[in-house]
């Protein structure tokens, strides 16, 4: 096919024009693949340190949580229990005794760590010669750190768990009824939010409520902690 000198101007101009294109595109391919492994390397390097901030933070914590926060023992201690209210009446020819009788207990719960203490909602008991007959709620609280937190306690005598037993008109006749309180509160401290260490505190005391005179003696009083 004849072409005019016209034509073979456009088509040479065409094929420059496309051969530049081509060139163009050959560079920009040669341009990213060179800059791929940089960006590899970038983001490997990001990645790595991001890594090692983790690590050490985590590391950090840890450590401080085994040092300045390992957790302590926080201690349950009865400063002092006392009568707000007796009443005892003997039935001679029963050879029986109503006793009735409200104890004041005051407690104080000291936390020696670093993070504040919840416990949950507990109880005490008031033991006669084993068996449980009087019983008082410990509302769920909170213990800040380094404090100690005071708690009164009121628990009264459910009568009719003592008119079953036969030895009450002994010891009511020797003039001493022996009483042993009991108190128990669990709790968790937080350390950071990622551990709990889980708390038991329980305190018991042995005691003589003298019926002449309505007083409390020869307390003997026992505390453990379990974490």
């Amino acid at each position: 096919m004849h072409m005019t000198p016209s034509e073979l101007q456009v088509l040479r101009r065409d094929n420059s024009e496309g051969k530049k294109a081509m060139d163009v595109e050959s560079s920009k391919a040669a341009v990213m693949k060179a800059e791929s492994p940089k960006k590899h390397k970038r983001r490997n390097i990001c990645l790595g340190v991001t890594a090692a901030v983790i690590l050490f933070i985590f590391l950090l914590l840890l450590i401080l949580g085994l040092t300045v926060f390992k957790p302590k023992q926080p201690t349950t201690t009865v400063d002092s229990t006392s009568i707000s209210d007796l009443k005892v009446s003997l039935d001679a020819a029963r050879l029986r005794v109503d006793v009735n009788l409200t104890l004041d207990v005051d407690l104080s719960i000291k936390n020696p760590n670093k993070v504040s203490v919840k416990y949950k909602n507990s109880s005490a008991f008031l033991n006669y010669r084993g068996q449980v007959v009087g019983e008082a709620p410990i509302p769920a609280g909170k213990i800040l750190a380094d404090k100690t937190q005071p708690l009164n306690v009121t628990v009264t005598i459910m009568a009719d768990r003592l008119l079953s037993d036969s030895q009450l008109f002994s010891d009511f006749m020797a003039g001493a009824i022996p009483f042993n309180t009991l108190t128990k509160i669990s709790g968790k401290a937080s350390i950071f939010n990622l551990f709990n260490v889980h708390i038991t505190s329980t305190s018991t005391c042995d005691l003589l409520v003298f019926v002449s005179n309505r007083t409390i003696g020869d307390q003997k009083c026992k505390y453990k902690t379990k974490l």
